[in-house]
């Protein structure tokens, strides 16, 4: 069984007019963790087993990251509206640089008259989603909750939204299979922003003060 390796980070507010110049960070509202799986793990999704197998000539990982966001609390307010993670893959010589193949997911939505909720569970480290329907229920449209962008490229990125009935909290899994630069040491930079909505500052814009093991994850050298 894979842990998942989580840390609490601080969200720092940026400056902006109107805001208040005292503006503390914000702590216990954000974890974050990750963990790095061979590429041929056996709980990967069957997209990712077939691309591995039909290029044995190169080598892959699979990074699996989670982030957790926490309701507001009468000591920390705000509610989450929207967040980003970002990831730069980079090798340290030459041009040739890690790329993250595939991800997941391309786009996670819910039904816009359903009134069920997101189900997320991380089962060896590896995803297993959900999304809940009541019975009977007639669904309008789908809305976006988490949207992937960069696959086949250096740089993956993730939004995470509230949409209405479903406010951006709880964990919200997301993976990439990348392809390493063989005999190099392979690093993921990750950045974390996010935006609150408080009731008497309007939206605010943080971003995740991160330690630099959840900052830069090995994926390999």
């Amino acid at each position: 069984m894979s842990e998942i390796r989580l840390h609490d980070v601080e969200l720092l507010p940026e400056r902006t007019l109107g805001g208040p110049a005292d503006a503390e960070p914000l702590r216990g509202r954000l974890t974050f963790g990750w963990d790095v799986l061979p590429a041929d793990h056996e709980a990967a999704p069957a997209e990712w087993l077939a691309y591995v197998k039909a290029t044995p000539d190169r080598e892959f990982r699979q990074l699996l990251m989670v982030c957790s966001f926490r309701p507001e609390t009468p000591e920390s307010r705000g509610a989450f509206r929207h967040a980003s993670l970002g990831v730069a893959l980079s090798a340290p010589d030459g041009p040739a640089r890690p790329v993250a193949r595939l991800i997941e997911p391309g786009e996670r939505t819910r039904p816009v008259a359903s009134t069920g909720g997101l189900t997320f569970t991380v089962k060896a480290g590896v995803l297993d989603l959900g999304v809940e329907k009541p019975g009977g229920a007639e669904s309008a449209g789908e809305e976006w909750v988490v949207r992937g962008h960069g696959a086949s490229q250096p740089n993956p990125q993730w939004e995470f939204r509230g949409v209405k009935r479903v406010p951006l909290t709880g964990d919200h899994p997301v993976a990439a299979l990348v392809e390493l630069v063989p005999g190099q040491v392979n690093t993921a930079e990750v950045l974390v922003a996010a935006e609150l909505e408080h009731r008497s500052w309007g939206v605010r814009r943080y971003r995740a003060r991160l330690t630099r093991e959840p900052h830069s994850i090995v994926l390999a050298g």
